[in-house]
């Protein structure tokens, strides 16, 4: 069990990790499409428009969810996923 706990954790890290992703996307397509259309009618343009958060908010959390470990500790931030999965685990097994 000691051999195959390494390879179960990054597995399921992993599946936890496209469960948070895929529930981002479909949020993220409701907030794009929400902050087009507010910025269609407002005018809004360039990097004040809603549009340009949304995807500043999605460049954050992807970073913060680190789906493929392409960040690293400094990049993520205090608040990632790997972070939290980290203390749950450390809980956990006290």
């Amino acid at each position: 069990m000691e051999r195959l706990w390494p390879q179960l954790r990054k597995f399921l890290v992993f599946q936890l990790k496209l469960y948070i992703d895929a529930f981002r996307d479909i949020l993220l397509s409701a907030l794009s499409l929400g902050a087009f259309i507010i910025d269609l009618i407002k005018q809004n343009e360039g990097q004040d428009s809603y549009f340009e958060k949304v995807l500043q908010f999605g460049r954050r959390t992807e970073r913060s969810i680190n789906l493929f470990n392409q960040f690293d500790a400094q990049e993520r931030g205090d608040r990632s996923v790997d972070s939290i999965i980290d203390e749950v685990e450390e809980r956990l097994k006290r």
